[in-house]
């Protein structure tokens, strides 16, 4: 199973995870680590440090940040935690977003020669008068 690491982001830097801990997959560290905001953040906010201002940071065993979880997003939700969407989901979501943004693109495209078209007619005096 993949180690997963649970650093500890804060006002006052980076608290290292050195041990990990062996999960299923990122969506199960992720759970985790949700499940530990609510408790963590108690104790921070006992000691007077504001839980909203601290992060977990998730990360593989080279280092590599796979997720973030903001204490914010657990702490101000009120609702059950929710496993984060599928990289594929993401990807195909993605890659609809990108098409709508194209096509977006096009018809702002279309319109400014149409305005361009439109502003030369009127220099000219060939614009329509009405």
């Amino acid at each position: 199973m993949p180690r997963f690491y649970f650093h500890l982001r804060g006002p006052n830097g980076l608290e290292r995870d050195y041990t990990g801990l062996e999960f299923a997959s990122i969506e199960a560290a992720y759970l985790e680590a949700y499940r530990t905001v609510p408790g963590l953040g108690a104790d921070l906010a006992a000691q007077r440090m504001d839980p909203a201002r601290y992060v977990f940071e998730i990360t593989d065993p080279a280092g590599r940040l796979l997720m973030e979880v903001p204490f914010t997003e657990v702490l101000n939700r009120g609702c059950k935690p929710v496993a984060p969407r599928s990289p594929s989901h993401e990807r195909g979501r993605t890659s609809d977003l990108i098409k709508a943004i194209r096509k977006e693109h096009a018809a702002v495209l279309d319109k400014l020669a149409e305005t361009q078209m439109l502003l030369a007619n009127l220099r000219t005096g060939r614009a329509r008068r009405c």
